[in-house]
């Protein structure tokens, strides 16, 4: 009877459910953490996420976070120097095409995703 119940009972392995970050969505969280392995390069770009948030309000929103983190390519440098570009050029140029809609960024977030 056992063998029947550890059989059928078998739990699919879970996603890992992101850490609760205050000011930043879950799904950029996911990504943070899938992208940058270390929890100090994970700090790193949690505050530069809030400080690019805070300071280009109606910019930063989830979809153009997830999409300066896929520029990054997991190279945190490149995501810091990329949060202080101020150059308009720069986001419409190098940003704003990466992900036309949120789907396709939610997309890269499952892709990058370690279950």
């Amino acid at each position: 009877m056992d063998f029947f119940k550890k059989l059928f009972s078998k739990k699919e392995s879970p996603i890992p459910t992101p850490t609760n970050i205050p000011g930043i969505e879950p799904i950029v969280v996911q990504a943070v953490e899938n992208l940058f392995p270390d929890v100090n390069t994970q700090k790193s770009a949690f505050e530069s996420i809030l400080e690019i948030s805070k300071e280009r309000k109606g910019v930063a929103d989830s979809k153009t976070q997830l999409a300066l983190l896929c520029y990054s390519n997991g190279d945190v440098e490149k995501f810091r120097k990329a949060v202080w570009q101020s150059h308009p050029h720069f986001w419409m140029d190098e940003i704003e095409h990466i992900f036309p809609t949120m789907k396709d960024a939610e997309e890269w977030v499952k892709s990058i995703t370690k279950s």
